[in-house]
């Protein structure tokens, strides 16, 4: 009889691309909302990959994944889809820029294939997703074929690595005259231009003025004559890039929840998803009023369309607010250690249809005071800033230095019980004369550990990096 019950092992099903192009120290693990976006979407194997590495550069070729997200818009301005519903779906970009996008062309086939906006040139290159990564990767002869080893050797040496969101674009007049002069301008901005250069957009809307104005045409009736009382009754508007959520509560005890983004050439109102339903408030044991949405997701549902159905109030300075509760923990990182309230996609702020609309989001609004938060935010934020000591420093990973530049883990003597939590950054305090900067990576009870930055001098000694001993703050730099 067997004393214990002996799993088997299983390999990453893209474990031999990640041998052949390890991910760089930039790579983050996707978050759960991406996970869920793509959930059916996509192969399981590319989703274990963002869940178990994430998205970043691979390999020295500095091969990016890419959040699809952000840029799906440019590569459907690139392909006219059919009417055959196949869906494309970006997911690598290389070093040059280009565009490489999953298809699932029927219940049982699949391939991967690229768009170059330089050349225009567009073609198939596996069968598979899991070919395209573990062959069609990991195959020289292949990559080569997709990457120039002395055009990208000639850009590193004239422009350094890039950074991320950065790509080399290579001066096609003077490469026609057999002269090279290579540069890094930022990705999505050489697809557009080069896309404009094709095929310039128009604007086909108008551009808004007002709340009323921003809206989608077919939607804008449902949000007229809201009552906007004393009570919770009325509209709430959350912008974030060029995503916009209005919610309505009625006094019925309804709701209405819109979901738009305006595309930033056309200013048509795209993406649009609409949800309905009641809503219920109570008070939970610290008294604050909570407003729940009961959303039901549907086939068409973008993930994390029902991260609204918890909402705290917040009443500060004559404005009132909506907080995500499923965001109270990034609110609260960011009111400890910027005294800003983060993101503006965390929470709704009431607005009337008449207001001017909001040309940008705006990350930098200013936390209310601390006797103005909700009891449940209020028990996240450090009033007092943490301080963690370094107890360990592990050795440098060399395979994962970049110049001489690297992130390395250490051991504290807080943890998740004492009020760390997951990818909460940490400074060196003013009062010390070290400038390390981190963020917390992984968990523990009392002992969390923290990558660090560090960087080599010319003799390849460390001569920024942290030590044993050294305290870290979750208060930023130049902040009380």
């Amino acid at each position: 009889m067997f004393d214990r019950l002996v799993l088997p092992f299983r390999r990453p099903a893209l474990q031999r691309f990640v041998a052949v192009h390890p991910p760089s120290r930039q790579v983050s693990r996707a978050d759960g909302e991406l996970i869920a976006a793509y959930e059916g979407i996509l192969p399981d194997s590319l989703l274990e990959l963002w869940r178990r590495k994430g998205l970043g550069f691979y390999g020295d070729r500095q091969l990016a994944l890419i959040d699809p997200r952000p840029w799906q818009s440019v590569l459907n301005r690139w392909i006219v889809s059919p009417s055959d519903d196949v869906r494309r779906i970006p997911i690598v970009l290389t070093p040059f820029g280009v565009l490489l996008y999953y298809r699932k062309l029927t219940a049982t086939d699949e391939d991967v294939a690229f768009i170059d906006p330089v050349s225009k040139r567009t073609s198939d290159l596996a069968w598979s997703l899991d070919e395209f990564f573990n062959r069609f990767l990991c195959d020289e002869q292949s990559l080569e074929s997709l990457i120039s080893p002395a055009l990208l050797r000639s850009a590193r040496e004239e422009c350094g690595a890039l950074s991320s969101g950065e790509v080399y674009e290579i001066d096609q007049m003077l490469f026609s005259m057999q002269m090279l002069r290579i540069a890094k301008v930022d990705a999505f901005e050489m697809h557009r231009r080069l896309r404009d250069a094709v095929d310039p957009p128009r604007p086909t809307a108008e551009k808004p003025t007002t709340v009323a104005d921003a809206l989608p045409v077919e939607h804008r009736s449902t949000f007229e004559n809201i009552a906007d009382g004393q009570d919770l009754a009325g509209l709430y508007l959350s912008s974030y890039s060029d995503w916009h959520r209005l919610l309505a509560l009625r006094p019925d005890g309804r709701y209405s929840l819109l979901f738009w983004r305006i595309h930033y050439r056309s200013l048509e109102r795209v993406d649009v998803r609409f949800y309905t339903g009641t809503y219920e408030i109570s008070r939970n044991a610290e008294g604050d009023e909570i407003v729940e949405l009961d959303i039901i997701l549907r086939a068409g549902s973008s993930g994390g369309d029902d991260n609204d159905d918890r909402l705290v109030v917040m009443h500060s300075g004559g404005a009132s607010f909506l907080l995500r509760i499923h965001d109270l923990d990034h609110i609260a990182t960011a009111i400890g250690g910027w005294d800003e309230m983060g993101r503006s996609e965390y929470y709704f702020r009431r607005i009337t249809l008449d207001e001017a609309f909001p040309e940008e989001s705006d990350d930098s609004l200013p936390a209310p005071p601390f006797a103005d938060l909700p009891r449940v935010l209020q028990v996240l934020v450090h009033v007092e800033p943490l301080r963690p000591t370094i107890t360990h420093v592990e050795e440098p990973d060399l395979d994962e230095e970049d110049d001489g530049e690297g992130t390395v883990m250490c051991t504290l003597d807080l943890g998740e019980e004492d009020g760390l939590r997951f990818n909460m950054p940490l400074y060196s305090p003013p009062d010390t004369d070290r400038q390390l900067k981190g963020w917390v990576w992984k968990m523990a009870p009392h002992a969390c550990k923290v990558g660090v930055k560090y960087r080599r001098g010319e003799d390849g000694a460390i001569e920024h990096g942290p030590a044993v001993g050294d305290i870290l703050t979750t208060r930023a730099p130049g902040e009380r």
